[in-house]
């Protein structure tokens, strides 16, 4: 079941990439984790993090923990830079062109 935004107002196209971007480390999570042989159950305790954080970072729950996310995605092998590079096929795949959503800074006359 697809998550509800908290309000009834439409995804911006930051939100889209980072729900992308979770589901997508979520599914490299579980593909090393199977890789290795491992059950979600054993990451868990290895981890030190509950089974159903587990079911959720590798379903791509976009609000999962951050911190706890990448202590998993550590422990089944995946380095900040795996993640990062993840996409390398797509040009800055990761860092989606999002200027039109960002607000205008003013300059202002103390720089």
């Amino acid at each position: 079941m697809a998550e509800k935004p908290a309000t009834d107002r439409p995804a911006t196209e930051l939100e889209k990439a980072a729900r992308a971007q979770a589901q997508q480390l979520g599914a490299m999570v579980r593909e090393r984790r199977e890789a290795l042989g491992m059950r979600q159950d054993d990451v868990a305790l290895a981890t030190g993090v509950g089974h159903r954080f587990i079911v959720e970072l590798e379903a791509g729950k976009p609000s999962c923990q951050l911190g706890r996310a990448l202590v998993v995605a550590a422990a089944v092998g995946l380095r900040p830079f795996d993640l990062m590079s993840a996409n390398n096929g797509d040009d800055n795949a990761l860092l989606p062109d999002l200027a039109d959503d960002l607000p205008d800074i003013a300059d202002d006359d103390h720089g």
